[in-house]
């Protein structure tokens, strides 16, 4: 089993608990502000949720919102994505050595200040990022914080560490750039961006493909991550669709390069991956959230990590041969009768439903996880995900009142028909 969401190194934990210190040295409040910072988050909240109509276009070269972002949205951002990049593991993003990087939307410079703290090992790589926003403030605050904390863990380790070379670009997608990239990144930009723009999302995952294709000469790696809502979700299935389409794969969260079996359509499931608040998440943080009545219970996020030209083709192939496939955990545990629990997944054979009845049984969302590939299609009659079933000794007519079509899946008749 492969946790998505990991512990982050000690010395940068302590950097993340005590980044509003961070923040308060580069661009220190006074008493009062400080006192009216939770409203200054609450009105930051409403702007960009129930008020967004009436936001106007570089909202974050004000003061006041820039300030809020960075103490509050940014800080949850943060913690959100560390452990994201903890668990994708620094290998998987293929950044190579001196290479050059493009965070699109980059506001104060969340990404870069996520990956530097979660992957140690990227340190030394001497990368270029290009920043790219439409607010200069946002992009002057955040390479200040980025080097605030580079010099934090460059002391913490006792050791000199330069940190990346940062070029700001004020520009919004799109924006000419003059040099290819390795990799690119995009937070948290499309959820505005599709529902501002009232185009379908498909649409929109065509000209955002076409702008990244653009921007990477057709190579690199694309990181693309959203809230865990619906409405990003179905962006997020439609770009993953048009990537497949160009030759690009799916490294993460994706199990198989199939269609996505939870893509965010209306009363139906969406791939997103949460973890609890009180795992990890900095006390001061906590409070903050409390202070300005936007408590969280959880943090969650949904995303997409693709390379040009990668394949799990022949990984898929060697599990098929051995009856197994993988698994990607995408909800909380799920109370069943008769003692049993279970947890919703996507794997190469659409939505699963995995399930056992030992009462240690238990996963976590994000968890990537290999099992057998069933005996016998069994769906379940409540979601129609076909049934995985962990306890060997189960027999198929013993399992759920679920709906079977009571084919094997090694006839070779049912094979030929998959294919």
């Amino acid at each position: 089993m492969q946790s998505l969401f990991s512990n982050i190194p000690a010395e940068s934990q302590k950097i993340l608990l005590d980044f509003d210190t961070i923040v308060q040295g580069v661009r220190p409040l006074s008493s009062k502000q400080m006192q009216l910072l939770p409203k200054d988050i609450r009105d930051l909240s409403h702007l960009l949720t129930d008020e967004r109509e009436d936001r106007r276009f570089g909202y974050m070269n004000q003061t006041t919102a820039l300030t809020a972002y960075v103490h509050y949205y940014q800080w949850w951002n943060l913690v959100r994505l560390t452990r994201l990049f903890a668990g994708i593991g620094a290998e998987n993003f293929n950044i190579p050595e001196k290479g050059l990087c493009l965070d699109i939307g980059s506001g104060p410079l969340t990404v870069p200040i996520a990956l530097w703290l979660a992957c140690p090992s990227l340190r030394n790589k001497k990368l270029r990022w290009y920043c790219m926003d439409t607010s200069q403030s946002a992009l002057s605050l955040g390479e200040e914080l980025f080097l605030a904390v580079a010099a934090r863990t460059a002391q913490a380790a006792g050791e000199v560490v330069e940190p990346w070379e940062i070029v700001r670009i004020k520009g919004e997608m799109g924006t000419a750039m003059h040099n290819a990239v390795d990799f690119i990144s995009c937070a948290n930009v499309f959820n505005e961006m599709v529902q501002s723009s009232g185009k379908p999302p498909e649409y929109s995952a065509k000209k955002a493909l076409e702008t990244f294709s653009s921007y990477s000469k057709g190579k690199g790696t694309f990181l693309i991550i959203e809230p865990g809502t619906p409405p990003s979700v179905r962006f997020l299935s439609a770009l993953r669709s048009a990537l497949l389409k160009k030759d690009w794969n799916p490294i993460s969260p994706c199990p198989h390069s199939e269609e996505c079996p939870m893509a965010g359509k209306r009363g139906g499931k969406w791939c997103h991956f949460a973890f609890s608040a009180e795992e990890g998440v900095p006390p001061k943080l906590k409070k903050l959230s409390v202070l300005a009545g936007l408590p969280k219970d959880r943090a969650s996020l949904s995303f997409i990590l693709a390379k040009k030209g990668f394949s799990n083709v022949d990984a898929e192939t060697n599990a098929y041969l051995e009856r197994k496939m993988q698994v990607r955990i995408a909800s909380d545990v799920i109370r069943l009768p008769k003692g049993r629990k279970g947890y919703y997944g996507c794997s190469k054979q659409g939505l699963v439903l995995v399930v056992s009845r030992k009462e240690d049984f238990s996963l976590a969302s994000g968890d990537l996880i290999d099992v057998k590939i069933p005996a016998y299609v069994v769906k379940d009659e409540k979601s129609g995900a076909t049934i995985i079933d962990l306890d060997p000794k189960a027999e198929p007519n013993d399992k759920f009142k679920s709906k079977s079509n009571g084919r094997r899946t090694g006839d070779r008749k049912y094979e030929r028909s998959k294919n």
